[in-house]
């Protein structure tokens, strides 16, 4: 399978850049994971998809909520290096092993200042007058 790895260069907030993205995906109906380590960085992308816009709620999980079938979940936040709710589209902020970001068709790394990862983009953006640029 051809997979698709971009890479996005934040200069706001990364929930800013990520929520627009996750509703794009919503839109598509596919479903996405979310990988970073940090349990604060969970809790504030939770925090903050609960609160992004007054009639835009981001429908979502993290790992630790206990009350839901994960596989039926459109968005999960987690640290574990599982699909647990069977996602089309990886989104990382901290990078997994390879093995894990092989198995998604599309894949999304969020980063500020330089990027970290070792694996190689397929195409890499910055936002430039608000808008996503191709560099």
């Amino acid at each position: 399978m051809k997979r698709e790895i971009n890479f996005y260069q934040v200069d706001e907030t990364i929930i800013k850049s990520l929520a627009p993205l996750l509703l794009k995906v919503l839109e598509e109906k596919k479903k996405a994971l979310i990988f970073c380590r940090s349990e604060n960085q969970i809790k504030e992308i939770d925090g903050s998809l609960w609160s992004y816009g007054r009639n835009k709620f981001i429908p979502h999980v993290t790992i630790s909520d206990k009350d839901f079938v994960m596989d039926r979940q459109p968005i999960l936040i987690t640290n574990k290096e599982e699909n647990t709710n069977k996602a089309d589209y990886l989104v990382f902020l901290d990078e997994p092993d390879e093995a894990f970001i092989s198995k998604f068709s599309r894949v999304f790394y969020f980063y500020e200042g330089k990027a970290t990862a070792k694996i190689k983009p397929t195409n890499s953006y910055k936002k430039q007058d608000g808008k996503w640029v191709k560099l």
